[in-house]
């Protein structure tokens, strides 16, 4: 099935302003039509392009008119659905390599305005300070309403170096900002890993795209390593991850899933169901976990969407990890690019996908375990913050040692250790209470 239908999760409508997502076609059988497109119909639509080229105060391109018709008959079906022609399909094409020009956002439709899913990590959206649920409403010096989608999109997109401005509105700011953003070619580094502390892993997924699963296995391997083949816990970062590809998110979630006990839910890791028999595909766990018995945690938060709320909801219902954070973003339609000619394409919702419990993530997301907000936290709050180590546990087994130089060094060490604490939970408050959780699980075992 996977050489025969490969199935993308895209996080939003085509118009993705250069960001990255995998791109392939599907070949579906054609269903019996439940009802026909009637004559009178065609007519009606032949009929209207008529009179438009007759009538209309300009002259408009035949071709212009047809895939403006298509593209408002796909695009009214969700937000997600859309026409892609001899250009959108180039583009599509050219972002599969991980490398495109533009600012590096995800957005959806809502409502007719765009609202940010997320910028991609490292791209001029993000160090411009995008962030989720900004909602645009002014590109330049043109009001989103006043423009449509594509046209929006048309006006975000651009050559590396020039710049675009855009005017959003944020949850809790009084007044609209504004972002002056400079194009640029963007190379995405899907897989982030180092150490939070010894023996335990961090490892950042910012996108579902090309060989993941084994820089995710080298990622572990390395840990291993570092750590003297004593890891405690380990932290997978899936926050603003827009998506991807649904068999890269399979297999990175078969890593740490054992078969053995994966047999509550029939091995499933993730399936789909759609209206015709080849949208149903069910992908199940094959191997050994890489890490027995050590803690996990999986951060997600409202950019978080699609194949990495697969990731969080598989591991969530086998109760191999915890899920930390805020509610993900509930994108759970898989999105198939199905040709209709030589240059065009659709790019079709087809299915919705589930979690190996059945539960079903669209419109409403992954729930973390624990709720942890994002919060800046400052000096007075950091004086009070712990890092847990044996010392913190109560009914602690004293070390009796008299050697003070022992001592004194340990006590140096844990000093360095609470200032990187610190600095940590300062950084990413989130982050820190993941590590805190790991330690507190690792020391309970």
């Amino acid at each position: 099935m996977k050489s025969f239908l490969k199935i993308i999760f895209f996080s939003l409508i085509f118009s993705y302003i250069n960001s990255t997502f995998a791109f392939s076609f599907a070949f579906f059988e054609q269903p019996k039509q439940d009802e026909p497109v009637s004559t009178k119909q065609i007519d009606q639509l032949t009929k209207v392009i008529d009179v438009i080229q007759n009538n209309y105060i300009t002259k408009v391109n035949e071709n212009t008119l047809m895939n403006n018709a298509i593209s408002g008959m796909v695009t009214r079906l969700d937000p997600h659905s859309a026409f892609l022609n001899k250009r959108e399909l180039a583009e599509l094409e050219t972002t599969v390599s991980g490398e495109f020009v533009g600012i590096g956002v995800e957005l959806t439709t809502d409502r007719g305005m765009l609202r940010v899913i997320t910028p991609i990590d490292g791209s001029p959206a993000a160090k411009a300070g995008l962030k989720p649920n900004d909602l645009i409403i002014k590109v330049d010096d043109k009001l989103i309403q006043d423009m449509t989608v594509n046209e929006a999109i048309d006006q975000i997109k651009g050559k590396p170096g020039t710049n675009v401005t855009l005017t959003v509105i944020r949850k809790d700011e009084s007044k609209p900002l504004v972002f002056k953003i400079t194009r640029e070619v963007v190379k995405i580094q899907a897989v982030k890993t180092k150490m939070l502390a010894p023996g335990y892993g961090y490892i950042r997924l910012s996108i579902f795209q090309g060989p993941v699963e084994q820089q995710v296995r080298d990622a572990i391997n390395q840990f291993k390593k570092e750590s003297g083949g004593n890891l405690k816990g380990l932290v997978l970062d899936l926050r603003n991850n827009p998506g991807g590809l649904l068999d890269a998110s399979a297999d990175v979630v078969d890593l740490f899933l054992d078969k053995k006990a994966t047999e509550k839910y029939h091995d499933l890791i993730v399936y789909t169901k759609g209206r015709i028999p080849n949208s149903d595909v069910s992908f199940k766990a094959h191997d050994a976990d890489m890490i027995p018995g050590v803690p996990m945690v999986v951060l997600i938060n409202g950019g978080s969407a699609s194949a990495s709320e697969i990731v969080a909801g598989a591991l969530q219902d086998y109760k191999r990890a915890i899920i930390m954070g805020s509610r993900s973003f509930g994108k759970g339609s898989v999105q198939t690019v199905i040709p209709i000619g030589d240059d065009s394409a659709l790019k079709l919702t087809t299915a919705l996908y589930y979690t190996p419990a059945g539960r079903e993530i669209q419109a409403r997301g992954i729930e973390p375990d624990v709720i942890v907000p994002e919060l800046a936290v400052d000096e007075k709050q950091m004086a009070g913050l712990l890092d847990i180590d044996e010392a913190n546990f109560d009914h602690h087994i004293e070390n009796d040692s008299k050697d003070n130089y022992e001592k004194k060094s340990v006590d140096s060490a844990r000093k360095e250790q609470q200032k990187s604490v610190i600095k940590l939970a300062k950084e990413d408050y989130q982050l820190y209470e993941a590590l805190v959780m790991l330690k507190g699980l690792h020391a309970a075992k």
